[in-house]
């Protein structure tokens, strides 16, 4: 009888807990009742001392194409909202939506030019904060506009501006490598590190004649600004200090160790104003610090193999050797170009150590590193930086020689 008891109060331990979690969620939150926003833009309002959101959301119904109708429709909503902090203009949002805008999907937090250069701690504050922000939403900063007209940008071949923006950034940094794709969690870490500067996106407007006025339509006829994922944003600290271009911002990434892709264009051999078009298959990189005489000093190790994919002149590879050793040089030496012109811009126009040079000195020099770093601004303008290029082309793409065209003399 005993044991039957005990058997009876165990059975009931077990069921209670089960019982219990079938109860529901008391936070639960209806499909119908939310609006998933994609891309956030932060700008100043036109009332000083407060902030202006826009967010860009998804409209469900006008997504499935399945639905009569809903194939003309716009299937997307954007809209502004102000506050006094960010967190107050994300708040009072709810005000103009029927349905409670969530940030679970974001893809892009993007902050416009003004904005950036005034510096951003205080409104990033909020998405390290906000836990509906995902840290892989890609940071940007809108080139000479408010973040308010990159959201309100469409693309062409995609239905949700998000996704074009997406789709654009990731070949120009995987194909191109002339981008460069930061994540809010990168972000955040690189602003908190000694010695490293933050990068962001830089996104900027493609604009086409329009005489109407996008805003409120249902249905769009013709797109009239686009948007263009190119270059870099360089910061020091928490403010925007200026730009790369796809040059400058290709050299960052050699140096990063990030180049995925892109074509090097060279002056073939032995011919005047004829190019040949190399494409990098692989690259790698190495930033080894060293100190020397009580001197700071770097040395980048750039490795990256290449095919042949074009020549604008008649070349036949098999006629000498030589040929495929000047073309392997003369990309090093673009490939050197390259990296020269990001250390220039970074040193003597921004001064702002976006390379992570200063890091790679405290990791491997900690106690010269604590000399250093209070001056780091002054050192790192005059740092002597070396840099070495090794470049191979994939013989595959030698063996074939260009078209000969036969000359013929005309009737």
């Amino acid at each position: 009888m005993r044991v039957r008891r005990y058997m009876s109060i165990s059975v009931l331990l077990a069921i209670v807990p089960v019982v219990l979690s079938m109860t529901g969620c008391w936070s639960r939150k209806e499909i119908e009742d939310i609006g998933f926003v994609l891309s956030i833009g932060v700008d100043h309002a036109a009332e000083e001392g407060e902030i202006m959101i826009t967010v860009h959301i998804a409209k469900p119904f006008a997504i499935s194409t399945g639905v009569a109708g809903a194939v003309d429709e716009k299937p997307f909503w954007q809209v502004s909202s102000t506050g006094h902090t960010v967190f107050e203009a994300w708040r009072n949002l709810r005000q103009q939506s029927p349905r409670r805008p969530l940030l679970h999907h974001s893809r892009f937090i993007v902050f416009g030019e003004e904005f950036a250069r005034g510096g951003i701690r205080e409104a990033i504050d909020f998405f390290s904060r906000e836990g509906e922000v995902r840290e892989t939403n890609t940071v940007v900063v809108a080139k000479g506009v408010k973040a308010s007209e990159v959201v309100w940008n469409e693309f062409e071949l995609e239905r949700m501006p998000a996704e074009g923006a997406l789709g654009i950034m990731k070949i120009a940094v995987q194909e191109l490598s002339t981008a460069v794709m930061v994540t809010l969690n990168d972000f955040l870490q690189i602003l908190e590190v000694e010695g490293h500067e933050a990068v962001a996106s830089r996104a900027e407007l493609v604009r086409r004649p329009s005489f109407e006025d996008p805003r409120g339509e249902l249905k769009r006829e013709t797109i009239s600004v686009s948007g263009r994922e190119t270059g870099a944003a360089a910061f020091k600290g928490d403010k925007l200090v200026g730009w790369l271009d796809k040059t400058q911002t290709r050299g960052l990434q050699w140096v990063k160790g990030k180049v995925r892709g892109g074509i090097i264009v060279i002056e073939q051999l032995e011919t005047e104003d004829k190019l040949a078009s190399i494409e990098i298959l692989r690259a790698s990189s190495a930033v080894i610090p060293k100190i020397v005489d009580g001197r700071p000093f770097v040395l980048i190790k750039v490795g990256a193999l290449g095919n042949l994919g074009e020549t604008q002149e008649y070349f036949d590879p098999m006629e000498s050797q030589e040929i495929w050793i000047s073309m392997e040089r003369r990309m090093a030496e673009m490939i050197k170009h390259e990296i020269q012109a990001a250390l220039d811009i970074a040193k003597y126009e921004f001064n702002s150590d976006i390379f992570g040079f200063g890091a790679e000195i405290y990791r491997k020099y900690p106690k010269e590193w604590m000399k250093l770093k209070d001056r780091w601004d002054e050192e790192f303008r005059k740092l002597d930086v070396e840099i070495e290029v090794e470049t191979s082309l994939r013989r595959s793409g030698l063996t074939r020689r260009s078209i000969q065209v036969v000359r013929k003399e005309e009737d």
